[in-house]
């Protein structure tokens, strides 16, 4: 009768304690998978975080350049409406000349 009662607490101790071991190593491989995931994460965040950096770089290098570019072309066009005053003018006076001129 008593190695039935040590049978039967065995076959329910044994269960229980492997349970018992099992959630444990269970719930610290869980933890782990979890801090891997979010490293994961993390990494993925930072990659595409570094790639928008370079683009953002890139693209206020190309607005530096525009502007400059469009400064250029701004004072060009104001040289090029200054002689067309000019030009305007000495056509008057050629014009005034022609018309006042003996025939």
């Amino acid at each position: 009768m008593e190695t039935q009662i040590i049978n039967l607490v065995i076959d329910c101790l044994v269960p229980i304690i492997t349970a018992a071991a099992g959630w444990l190593a269970g719930k610290r491989k869980r933890r782990n998978d979890f801090l891997k995931n979010m490293q994961e994460s993390i990494d993925i965040l930072s990659m595409e975080n570094k790639r928008l950096i370079e683009d953002l770089t890139n693209v206020n290098r190309e607005v530096v350049a525009l502007r400059k570019e469009n400064g250029e072309l701004k004072y060009s066009v104001d040289q090029l409406c200054r002689e067309n005053v000019q030009l305007k003018t000495e056509v008057q006076d050629l014009r005034k000349q022609i018309t006042n001129a003996p025939a």
